[in-house]
């Protein structure tokens, strides 16, 4: 008869070391996708504050989105756990009117780094991940002015400072 002492051992160690792998390996994917979650959370913020950041007083487009561009870099930090995710190399990026044709794609995006895993499972190169934020802009308070009087201009004549009613069904 052969000895067999000693096979459970082995066995457990093999089974053991398999299984607390896929455990790390699992929390770091968990890691990952938390990490995401909160990068894509503090654009989609910033994006927002992007979006509704313009002023009064600024007249052109790249005025405007100066001015709405640094209140989306403060929100944006301001929203972002940099505690939480370890050697973040992300930095905020715009895609502004003058820089896109269709203004569906103006907003916010962001591109980082991570590691994937320790070394197991997908190597020790980092992946790169993007979150972005394109919500569409609205037009400015001076631009929906200044489309409001062109409306009744050719409604009323050539001014737009007559005393008009504009109706809107909600259509």
């Amino acid at each position: 008869m052969k000895n067999n002492k000693g096979q459970s051992t082995i066995e457990f160690i093999l089974t053991f070391t398999a299984a607390v792998g896929f455990i790390f390996l699992f929390l770091k994917m968990a890691t990952n996708y938390t990490n995401g979650y909160m990068v894509h959370h503090a654009v989609y913020m910033a994006s927002r504050a992007y979006l509704v950041g313009d002023s009064e007083t600024q007249q052109t487009v790249e005025g405007r989105d100066k001015n709405a561009f640094e209140l989306a870099q403060f929100v944006f930090k301001k929203n972002l756990p940099e505690v939480l995710i370890l050697g973040f190399d992300g930095e905020l990026k715009e895609n502004n009117a003058s820089s896109v044709k269709y203004p569906a794609f103006v907003g916010l995006y962001v591109e980082f780094t991570q590691i994937f895993s320790q070394g197991f499972v997908g190597g020790k190169d980092p992946m790169k991940f993007r979150a972005e934020s394109f919500l569409g802009r609205e037009p400015s308070r001076p631009e929906t002015y200044a489309q409001t009087c062109n409306a009744i201009k050719m409604l009323v004549g050539n001014s737009c400072e007559v005393h008009a009613t504009l109706d809107d069904n909600g259509g």
